[in-house]
């Protein structure tokens, strides 16, 4: 393993890495599951489900990107990337609930559905919102430009009820601009990590990246940790949770490409019960 300690050091975090290898493996398993709604009652709760989705992302991940970038102090290349990053989620977000109303033209999925997040307990993950707002750091290790996404979301992307025309958004669009946005970012994110390092001492920032990230993997803030949406994709669409299985290695390949540094154990309160936390 290279050494990537220090500002400006290269990290040696690649797209093409062994597990992210197996994820899309998985991924590429469940496509021939996949198939169109067979009545209105399928569609109406497809629709209904990607209008929520992308509700969702212009509320909550805009929205806290927007929050980062107007309370937090950081450089100018920090605004660019986060900017393109709120350009990138909203462009999602939006994207989704187009995917809604194609699916069922009879319901405007971009108006607010509280009887849909009523009825299957779709409940705000207010403690993880909180967190991110707290500072800079805590955004960055807690949100969404951590990258954890490349391995959870394969949950969320292999609904077994879709269209044709969700497949292709989600792969042309959803997929290939999450990987290279955030990629773009992850330099930007050791180089920060390591300022602070030399600022505050490497024991001090390595304790509290790993309290936050203890607080947020315990603050419902993905599909597969969150039990209300978990269980309402698993009924309703069957969604795989086998990509949990290779969650603790993804996290150890982040922290030591990406930062530098192992990551401490931690205990994830919400892990689904079939699969073993190791």
């Amino acid at each position: 393993m290279a050494d990537i300690r220090g500002v400006g050091t290269k990290i040696t975090y690649s797209e093409d890495n062994p597990i992210g290898i197996e994820l899309e493996e998985l991924r590429a398993k469940r496509k021939s599951l996949k198939r169109e709604p067979k009545d209105a009652e399928e569609r109406e709760l497809l629709g209904r489900w990607l209008g929520y989705r992308g509700r969702d992302e212009l509320e909550t991940t805009v929205g806290l990107a927007c929050y980062a970038y107007s309370h937090f102090e950081m450089d100018s290349e920090w605004r660019w990337r986060l900017a393109d990053h709120i350009r990138t989620e909203a462009g999602h977000g939006w994207g989704y609930i187009r995917q809604g109303d194609a699916v069922d033209p009879s319901r405007d999925h971009s108006k607010p559905d509280p009887e849909f997040e009523r009825q299957h307990n779709l409940l705000p993950r207010v403690e993880h919102h909180r967190l991110q707002q707290r500072d800079f750091l805590s955004y960055l290790i807690s949100g969404n430009l951590w990258p954890y996404g490349h391995c959870t979301a394969a949950s969320i992307q292999s609904i077994k009820i879709t269209t044709p025309k969700v497949l292709d958004f989600e792969e042309r669009v959803v997929h290939a601009e999450e990987r290279g946005h955030h990629d773009a970012i992850l330099q930007k994110l050791h180089d920060y990590v390591w300022e602070l390092i030399e600022q505050y001492g490497e024991q001090a920032i390595r304790k509290r990246i790993a309290a936050i990230d203890a607080e947020a993997l315990n603050s419902r803030p993905r599909t597969v940790f969150d039990p209300p949406r978990r269980d309402f994709l698993r009924k309703y669409f069957d969604v795989p949770l086998d990509n949990v299985r290779w969650f603790n290695r993804w996290r150890e390949y982040l922290y030591l490409n990406v930062l530098g540094f192992p990551p401490e154990p931690v205990h994830i309160e919400y892990w689904p019960k079939e699969i073993p936390q190791e």
